[in-house]
C-alpha cells in the first residue's frame, strides 16, 4: 500500500534517524542537539558509548539499546513506543544508523506494521543517504548513480539494473522536477510492478515528502497529478527487484487503459496525457490512434 509522508505537516509521532560524529565530537550540528533535546527516548547501538556523547552535550534522556543482536526481538516493543512517545531518535555509535549499522530492520518492521508514523533522517550527509536510511530497505550495499544522463536514461537504467540484479544492492539516483514522471514511467517498464521504491523530495526542509510503495503504485500516483512537482527528487530502488525481460506494448491494452481512466471521470485529454507519459509514447500519435 502506498504511503505518502509529509513529515513536517502532520501531528504524527516521528522517528528521527540521526547521524553522529564519526570521530571528532565537535562535528555535531545544532539541529542534532535540538532533536536530542526534543526526543522522548533515544535508541543507541551501545548506550555506554552514546552516554559519553550525551554527557558532553549535557543531555539527559531515556536510552534504550538497539544493536545487531536484538533488532528483530526489539521490533515489537519499539512499535509500542511509537504509540507512547511523540519523538523517538535512533543513533549508532558513529555515523549513520541503518547504513552498515543497526536500524534498518526495525524501520522495515515499522513500515510493515499498520502504525502511522513519520520516519526522517537528520545529519546523514548526501540526500540519497538520508533517503536510503529512512527507506526500510535492508540491502547491505547501495549503488549511487547521481543524475542520470538525460539523453540515455532508459539505456543507463537498464545497464545498471542488469549489472546489479544479483548483488543485493539498492540503486539510488537523483532526478529533476522536469523529468521525474518520464523517468519513473520508463523505470516501470524495466522492473516488475511489485518492486518497492522510495521517492523523496525536499529532504530536511519544511516540505519534505516521502512516497513509499511499489513502482506501480507510485507511477499511478504521479501520473494522476497528485505529486507536487517542486524540488529535486531522490529515487531508491529496493535490491529485491526482478527485471522484465522484454516489454511489448499492445495498443489495444493501451486504449483500454485510457478508457479505464475516462470511466473514472478523468477527461479524455488528461487520460491520454497520463498514459502517454507512463509508456513514453508520443501524445499526439496516441491521440490520433485513440480517435481513429
Amino acid at each position: 500500500m502506498l504511503k505518502n509522508q509529509n513529515t513536517f505537516k502532520n501531528n504524527l509521532s516521528t522517528i528521527y534517524l540521526i547521524g553522529t560524529p564519526i570521530g571528532n565530537l565537535e562535528d555535531i550540528s545544532k539541529r542534532v542537539i535540538d532533536t536530542f533535546q526534543l526526543a522522548d527516548v533515544i535508541y543507541c547501538e551501545d548506550t555506554r558509548v552514546s552516554l559519553k556523547l550525551f554527557e558532553k552535550l549535557k543531555i539527559n534522556k531515556k536510552l534504550k539499546a538497539l544493536h545487531k543482536f536484538n533488532e528483530y526481538s526489539i521490533s515489537e516493543s519499539f512499535i509500542e513506543d511509537i504509540t507512547k512517545y511523540k519523538n523517538i531518535a535512533i543513533i549508532s555509535d558513529a555515523g549513520v544508523p541503518c547504513i552498515s549499522d543497526p536500524g534498518a530492520i526495525v524501520i522495515q518492521q515499522v513500515l510493515q506494521s499498520n502504525v502511522e508514523v513519520n520516519i526522517t533522517s537528520i545529519n546523514c550527509g548526501p540526500a540519497y543517504i538520508h533517503a536510503l536510511a529512512a527507506s526500510g530497505f535492508t540491502s547491505k550495499r547501495n549503488s549511487f548513480l547521481g543524475f542520470l544522463d538525460k539523453k540515455n536514461i532508459e539505456k543507463e537504467l537498464k545497464e545498471v539494473l542488469e549489472l546489479t540484479s544479483k548483488t543485493d544492492s539498492a540503486i539510488c539516483f537523483y532526478e529533476s522536477v522536469h523529468r521525474i514522471q518520464s523517468t519513473l514511467n520508463q523505470l516501470s517498464l524495466l522492473i516488475s510492478k511489485e518492486t518497492k521504491i522510495i521517492l523523496a523530495r525536499e529532504l530536511t526542509k519544511l516540505n519534505e515528502q516521502y512516497l513509499r510503495g511499489t513502482i506501480e503504485e507510485i507511477c499511478d500516483f504521479i501520473n494522476n497529478d497528485n505529486l507536487t512537482l517542486k524540488g529535486e527528487f531522490c529515487v531508491i530502488i529496493d535490491s529485491n527487484y526482478s527485471l522484465t525481460n522484454e516489454v511489448k506494448i499492445d495498443m489495444n491494452n493501451i486504449i483500454d487503459e485510457i478508457q479505464s481512466l475516462i470511466n473514472k471521470k478523468i477527461s479524455k485529454k488528461d487520460a491520454i496525457k497520463t498514459v502517454s507519459k507512463k509508456y513514453n509514447i508520443n501524445k499526439n500519435e496516441l491521440t490520433k490512434y485513440f480517435y481513429k
